[in-house]
């Protein structure tokens, strides 16, 4: 499980100067963020975007801002220690490792029953010993990962 990721818009005078993303998982792309100023006035009608909210037709100064990772950046504002000086708590915390592992386990038991569901099959031994195999050596790694001495003959 990853860290719940974090953005942080920064202002200066009422203007965006950047927007920052912090622990955003490598597997999905940045988040698309648009800025909507319904302040209009003294805006040039080129800066000005007309669109719909429901049924009405309405208008702001809007623009698309393209996030910074915080990882990435020397000496950046970190959304998440901003968020602890808020008071806020980090539910994200990352799990422990035999957690990960026992998480684990239980999915590869998950997709074979699946796997045996969708191929509309009779479980065969074959399909028995695979899943007491996930089992038996998702629990030794599982006590393993927990400390457990124990000499598991492997």
């Amino acid at each position: 499980m990853s860290r719940i990721p974090s953005i942080a818009v920064v202002l200066e005078g009422g203007l965006v100067q950047t927007v920052i993303v912090q622990d955003w998982s490598g597997a999905i792309p940045h988040p698309r963020i648009v800025i909507v100023d319904y302040d209009t006035e003294g805006a040039d009608d080129d800066e000005i975007t007309q669109f719909s909210i429901g049924s009405e037709q309405t208008e702001a100064v809007c623009r698309i801002e393209t996030p910074e990772v915080y990882e990435s950046l020397k000496d950046a504002l970190s959304p998440k220690a901003v968020l602890t000086a808020l008071g806020a708590t980090d539910d994200g915390e990352k799990p422990s490792p035999a957690l990960v592992l026992a998480r684990e386990v239980r999915q590869s038991i998950l997709d074979l029953d699946a796997r045996l569901d969708r191929l509309e099959q009779v479980p065969t031994g074959d399909d028995y010993n695979a899943l007491y195999q996930l089992a038996n050596g998702g629990l030794i790694d599982l006590l393993k990962a927990l400390g457990d001495p124990t000499d598991f003959g492997d």
